[in-house]
């Protein structure tokens, strides 16, 4: 009876612990482009994601476009480096 209880507990736990991990991971894996950028960059307010992979052939020239040439509407990101690459990254820039 007690190795049962144990063996139940042992398997809620790993149960619990691997929920935890698996909502930590989808957290992370949350797309930025989709809730930072994909409303206005919808190809009539702003250029679309394929313009943009099409205009910036790198990391480093999508983050010196943006942090110099960029739209007012852009000075939340101008400041954050590691976000504008985050982004460029996941929009398919190497």
């Amino acid at each position: 009876m007690k190795i049962e209880k144990t063996v139940i507990t042992v398997f809620v736990l790993c149960l619990t612990i691997a929920s935890f991990v698996s909502s930590s991971n989808a957290e992370n894996n949350r797309k930025l482009w989709s809730n930072m950028c994909a409303s206005c960059h919808d190809g009539k307010t702003a250029p679309d994601m394929e313009s943009l992979r099409a205009k910036y052939r790198t990391v480093d020239e999508f983050t010196a476009a943006v942090e110099s040439k960029g739209h007012r509407c852009m000075n939340i990101l101008k400041n954050d480096e590691s976000l504008i690459k985050k982004i460029a990254k996941e929009i398919g820039l190497k």
